[in-house]
């Protein structure tokens, strides 16, 4: 039994070009991330036209809720196909953000085109500012995901997989206080911070060896001291923490706090740590998910990587902690292009872009046609999500 239906392909073709001009106006019109104004009514000015009802903003300014017009809401699971649209200062849509919102919209209008009688609710959910703030994080806040079955979004990326592999994030900003003293008149007066952030920054070194694989921590020091004769009263740290799972990161943090408690006690320090912006939440595996996702590239004649060690955080990890959550890879490169850049902006555009939007719209449209006609597989997965987050609760 086929999983791509030719008249699936046949509709994300016949309306490719339309979506990849629109996903190419978001790339010629970057907006950095919390600014997405012209962005956002320029998407829900697209799908007004195309039939959508809109309700914007949600939880967060220049986000929408886009939903089909005709669609018995009550009767039919509910997936919320999520669009991001932010781009970064300086390199544009170094990101891909403009052609993973053209997938996430291509595979709506494509499935509404090959079935018009899909047993699924298919709503398109704008989420902003998902390389500043974590946008989603907010909205899911604001209960925007509460009545959803399923999430799922499409990334660019130098390959393709099922389930992108997030590690739960936080961070730490660590302030060491110490006193004053002339360097060489009388150091014995003085408290060094800056001795105290040395020995935090070894100690979180030495800590590293008895941590699992999974468990990363990467900082700097920020500020210490103004001239060499006097004394650091005030040494900064800003850390960054990551690992597979939001309880093992809870853990990490503990032990990272409590080397930052051994260096003020050593040094005879105070110190203060706060943590400045919201925690990222790790996805889950979504093992039902991968294995029919693997099937529909097998079919497709698609390369993919059946399993990738976690790496990297998003605000998509946030709404699986609600419902279960897909944030599929698509590869955009015929070589490995480094994100963030303008190189990989460069590869928005022409045949490798429109390649890119039509690959990746196949296979979300096909996995939503599947959960769709297939209700067991949405159930199977939605099982797997709830075990996973029973024993992953987070913690608020």
């Amino acid at each position: 039994m086929s999983l791509v239906d030719q008249k699936l392909k046949d509709a994300v073709i016949h309306l490719s070009d339309e979506i990849f001009e629109f996903s190419s106006w978001l790339t010629r019109h970057p907006e950095i991330s919390g600014e997405e104004e012209k962005s956002c009514a320029f998407i829900v000015d697209f799908l007004q036209e195309h039939g959508y009802e809109i309700e914007s903003p949600c939880g967060i300014p220049h986000s929408f809720k886009a939903k089909q017009k005709g669609i018995p809401r009550d009767l039919y699971p509910k997936a919320a196909v999520m669009c991001e649209y932010d781009a970064l200062p300086g390199m544009g849509h170094g990101c891909g953000h403009s052609v993973s919102c053209g997938i996430s919209i291509l595979a709506a209008l494509a499935l509404q085109e090959a079935y018009p009688e899909l047993p699924m609710q298919i709503d398109l959910v704008g989420t902003p500012a998902e390389e500043t703030i974590g946008g989603k994080i907010i909205m899911v806040k604001q209960h925007v995901f509460d009545e959803y079955d399923l999430a799922i979004m499409s990334h660019l990326a130098n390959d393709n997989s099922a389930q992108w592999p997030l590690l739960a994030s936080n961070d730490m900003l660590i302030t060491f206080y110490g006193k004053p003293a002339h360097a060489s008149s009388n150091p014995w007066d003085g408290i060094n911070a800056y001795n105290a952030a040395q020995l935090f920054s070894h100690g979180a070194d030495m800590l590293r060896q008895h941590l699992t694989p999974d468990c990363q921590f990467h900082g700097i020091i920020t500020e210490c001291g103004s001239v060499p004769n006097i004394v650091p009263d005030k040494a900064i740290l800003d850390y960054y923490l990551r690992c597979a799972t939001l309880s093992g990161l809870i853990d990490l943090r503990e032990k990272l706090e409590n080397c930052v408690k051994g260096a003020a006690v050593a040094t005879g320090c105070t110190y203060t740590i706060e943590q400045r912006w919201d925690t990222y939440c790790e996805l889950f595996p979504a093992r039902e998910a991968s294995a029919d996702i693997h099937k529909i590239y097998e079919e497709l004649h698609m390369p993919y990587w059946p399993s990738q060690p976690p790496s990297g955080s998003s605000d998509l990890g946030n709404v699986d902690t609600v419902v279960p959550t897909i944030g599929m890879r698509c590869c955009c490169s015929d070589e490995f292009t480094p994100f963030h850049t303008p190189e990989l902006e460069k590869l928005l555009y022409g045949d490798r872009g429109k390649k890119t939007l039509i690959d990746g719209t196949i296979v979300m449209a096909a996995y939503l046609a599947l959960l769709a006609y297939q209700p067991e597989r949405l159930a199977a997965l939605q099982k797997e999500h709830s075990a996973y987050r029973a024993q992953n609760r987070r913690e608020d």
